[in-house]
């Protein structure tokens, strides 16, 4: 298949997700100038301010089973850099923390949001609390959901994402042509087997032309090489300190689904660690490392109950500042 073919099926199999869940998303073309490159976001509903920031090899849509069921927030979904539509990145020499730190404020820039609520998946998690630290008036609340990439340190990466970080044979793997069906059972060994049947068919096919989509495979890969050595050189900058954990003031939920303890850290040492953020709950679904996947209705209401207690609670605090 050409990279024109596999755009094209992708963009087709995108709109059989959004239409079995009844959305009809408006997409927006945001061109950044630092770091200067093209995101496309797709957009669902009015109300707070939410941005949607999906993992690795991911894509805007994977968030449609949870866009269906919030209906009280403007949610913003991006294809990340090297993901969906979005422009590619040589992320050689790159600080990662930084460049992303600009590339999320300048998103909530080119939105006109002077802040959102932020709600990241797997290494978006991990940029997530990284923003939460480094511009935190940015940010409304955080929810992350899944093991947040190398944010709580310590923990050892899967040896999927140890082999994409290798140069030449993560490209090679993650571009190899493989029969659907192959690929489907890969994914429910990843995620869980309820977290694929329960998704819908289209679903499945986008998760496997994501890194074909633009030769996506060279700018997934090259993210994990950057990051798998980032962690190795630069620890600091990476895995959060226990004192960088207890600066974050920010709301928190961190979901964890019962079927990743052990992926990369224990549910215990993820408890231990979010017990260092005083805002933070830490909540654990039945499922894998998506886990709205297999169960989206009992993560989107603690999502909903999250985001109305902290919504009810800021306004509360803007109403004593103006008496005051």
């Amino acid at each position: 298949m050409s990279e024109r073919q596999s755009d094209a099926a992708f963009l087709e199999a995108e709109s059989e997700v959004f239409a079995s869940y009844s959305l009809t998303p408006r997409t927006r073309h945001l061109r950044l100038p630092k770091p200067a490159l093209a995101l496309r976001a797709i957009e669902v509903g009015s109300g707070e301010p939410a941005l949607f920031l999906h993992g690795m090899g991911g894509a805007a849509v994977h968030w449609a089973s949870l866009l269906s069921r919030l209906p009280s927030l403007r949610k913003i979904a991006l294809d990340m850099p090297g993901h969906g539509a979005s422009d590619d990145v040589d992320y050689r020499g790159l600080d990662l923390r930084s460049w992303y730190k600009d590339l999320l404020t300048g998103c909530l820039d080119q939105l006109g949001l002077e802040s959102a609520h932020i709600v990241g998946h797997s290494m978006s998690a991990m940029f997530g609390m990284w923003l939460a630290i480094d511009a935190p008036e940015r940010v409304r609340s955080l929810i992350a959901l899944g093991t947040p990439a190398a944010a709580f340190g310590e923990g050892r990466p899967p040896v999927f994402i140890r082999l994409v970080a290798q140069p030449g044979i993560g490209r090679a793997m993650l571009s190899m042509p493989a029969p659907l069906v192959m690929y489907r059972r890969m994914m429910a060994t990843m995620l869980g087997r309820h977290a694929v049947d329960n998704s819908p068919e289209a679903f499945i096919r986008t998760s496997y032309l994501g890194p074909r989509v633009r030769a996506h495979a060279k700018s997934i890969s090259a993210f994990a090489t950057a990051l798998y050595r980032g962690v190795r050189e630069k620890p600091q900058r990476y895995a959060l300190s226990d004192d960088e954990l207890a600066r974050i003031d920010k709301p928190v939920l961190i979901i964890w689904g019962q079927g990743e303890d052990g992926m990369v850290l224990s549910i215990a040492e993820g408890r231990k660690k979010a017990a260092l953020i005083r805002t933070a709950r830490f909540e654990v679904l039945a499922g894998g490392h998506m886990p709205w996947l297999d169960d989206p209705q009992a993560c989107a209401d603690l999502m909903s109950a999250f985001l109305s207690t902290k919504t009810s609670d800021a306004s509360a605090a803007e109403s004593r500042r103006q008496i005051l």
